[in-house]
This record gives C-alpha cells, sequence and structure tokens, in this order.
C-alpha cells in the first residue's frame, strides 16, 4: 500500500507540472521571485520500517551463512537544510539520526550450494540498535516559478551528491530451531553487526505549489556505486577475535531512493509536510575476513547486503 501511495503522489505531481513542456510561457504563475537566496529549514520524523540480508560464500559453498534482520523499526529525527542561491544554484544537507527498538534476527547455514543441506538455523531477537544518515547533495534548478501568496518556490532540480547511511543491528539470546539444540537466555548479547555506506547518488526533485497553501513534492534518486564496509563481533564464540570477528568490504552495487509528498502552508513561512519514503541498497561483491583467537585470519567470499527502509513521514519547514 505504500508504494501505491508514493506512485500516486508522484504521479500527481508529474501531470499538474509535465516537465517536457515547462516554459516561461506556459506556467500559469504570478510574477518570479527576485530574492538573491531561499533558505528552507526543517525537522522531519521518518517512522520507518527496514529489514536487511547478509550472506557469504567460500571456494566450496556458494551461500554458506546469511544473516537476515527484519522487523527494524526506528523513528528517525531528521534535520535538512535547503539552500537555492540566484533561483538557479542550490545545497541540500541533511543529517538524521534514530534508535532501532525492536526486531529478530535470523540466523542459517549451508552444508550445500543454493541454501541445500541446512547446517543449523537459530533466531533472536534485535535491541539496542541506531541509524545515522549524512547527506550533502548539490544541484541545480533547470525550471522555477512561483504561486502567489505560496511561500514554497515551485522547481524542477537535478542533483548530484554524497550520502553516508550507517545502521547498527544488535541480536539478545539464541532459540535453536534445530531439535535439540542450545538456548541462550534473551539478556545475553549474541551478535553486533555495523553496516556502512559511502554512497554516490544522483537524482531529480520537483515541487509542484498549485495553491497559495498547497504544494506538491516529488524525488528520486538512483545511487549508481557504493562502499560498503561491515564489523561483525559474534560475542558468543571464544575461538573469534572481539573487535571485530568478521570484516566484510565491497564496492559496486546500486540503490534507489523515492519520496512522495504533500505540503500546507499553516502560517506565513511555516508548511507541514506529510509523505512516504522508499530507500533500497545493495552491496556489490566483496570479501569478508575472519579473526581467529588465536591471531591468523581466514578470508572467503562476501555476497551481497541488501538493506531496505521505508515508511511515511511528518515535517516542519520554516522558509527564510
Amino acid at each position: 500500500m505504500g508504494h501505491r501511495c508514493l506512485a500516486c503522489l508522484l504521479l500527481i505531481a508529474f501531470w499538474v507540472v509535465p516537465v517536457g513542456s515547462l516554459s516561461a510561457q506556459d506556467l500559469p504563475v504570478t510574477p518570479e521571485n527576485n530574492r538573491p537566496y531561499t533558505l528552507t529549514v526543517g525537522v522531519r520524523e521518518w517512522l520507518s520500517h527496514g529489514q536487511s540480508a547478509h550472506n557469504i560464500g567460500d571456494s566450496g559453498v556458494n551461500v554458506r551463512s546469511e544473516l537476515t534482520w527484519r522487523g527494524l523499526n526506528s523513528a528517525i529525527t531528521q534535520v535538512n537544510a535547503d539552500l537555492v542561491v540566484l533561483q538557479r544554484l542550490l545545497m541540500n544537507v541533511s543529517i538524521g539520526y534514530g534508535t532501532i527498538g525492536s526486531g529478530t534476527l535470523l540466523d542459517q547455514d549451508w552444508e550445500g550450494n543454493n541454501r541445500t543441506q541446512k547446517a543449523s538455523e537459530t533466531l533472536s531477537r534485535s535491541d539496542n540498535g541506531s541509524v545515522l544518515i549524512i547527506s550533502v547533495t548539490p544541484g541545480v534548478r533547470v525550471f522555477h516559478w512561483t504561486v502567489q501568496d505560496n511561500p514554497v518556490l515551485g522547481g524542477v532540480d537535478f542533483l548530484l551528491g554524497y550520502q553516508y547511511w550507517q545502521e547498527k543491528y544488535a541480536a539478545y539470546g539464541l532459540q535453536d530451531l534445530f531439535p535439540g539444540g542450545r538456548d541462550v537466555p534473551s539478556n545475553v548479547i549474541g551478535i553486533t553487526q555495523t553496516n556502512h555506506w559511502h554512497s554516490l547518488r544522483l537524482g531529480t526533485r520537483i515541487t509542484v505549489p498549485v495553491l497559495s497553501f498547497l504544494s506538491f513534492k516529488g524525488s528520486a534518486f538512483y545511487i549508481p556505486v557504493n562502499y560498503y564496509r561491515q564489523n561483525d563481533v559474534h560475542h558468543l564464540r571464544d575461538d573469534l577475535q572481539q573487535n571485530p570477528s568478521f570484516l566484510s568490504t565491497a564496492t559496486g552495487g546500486n540503490g534507489v531512493q523515492l519520496e512522495g509528498s504533500l505540503s500546507v502552508r499553516v502560517w506565513r513561512q511555516l508548511t507541514a509536510e506529510a509523505g512516504y519514503q522508499y530507500w533500497d541498497i545493495k552491496s556489490g561483491q566483496g570479501t569478508i575476513t575472519q579473526y581467529n583467537a588465536d591471531g591468523t585470519i581466514g578470508q572467503g567470499q562476501h555476497n551481497v547486503d541488501n538493506t531496505r527502509r521505508q515508511g511515511v513521514f511528518f515535517a516542519v519547514n520554516w522558509i527564510f
């Protein structure tokens, strides 16, 4: 249902202002705003739901082990600043942070290729995690216009920038799903995993003021390449070092980030906004290094990590 809502918002936005047909003569607007700059500062609360799956292989089995984290709910508070200079050049900066208060970890191992001959399967609860997001995204505004009495400036933008996205997970307890397995109490930490994503992202966004108090917004970003790094600590394994136990690195990969929203002017330059945000990112293939307690190391194949986060958001913005 969330994907359909996002698609509807983007469709409405692009229907209201067809990008290919924009011109100064076609736009039914008031004269352009001649201010040298416009600064918009906002606070957003993203009620997000996340999941992440990471699997590795070796020379004998293409998928040896997989950690699947699910139900990673996090209310992420984001502070955004958007500066437009001379109606053409722009800079967007965003910082967000939230804690992860619930979820599960499914840990599976196999002896045969393509996830056959299952060797182990355990379930743990996930708690005490976090999400950190930092992005710096410059761009250009190729079309711009205004609507009378609406402080939100209309525009079509193209952007290219950098994003750092970190997710930290912690698994407690262990329920062995194999008959006769050994369980671990739910208050004992078992695994800590931290994913670091350094990404280049490019995309477009559109802002469409349609009335003096109402605007539509939409954006679509593509991640053509990223650098992925994962630190993994297995607290219950005394045959491994603890800082870290495993280290995965990979380059390549790709991802998408989509967003659609509705903005309403509530007082002077103050607007309230509600929308939906969807992120999906994948790593490329790489290597995983195992650090043994005796000081030796081993290496295997990192196959992929796929992390997704999506949900509704609510925001307030002040336009200077």
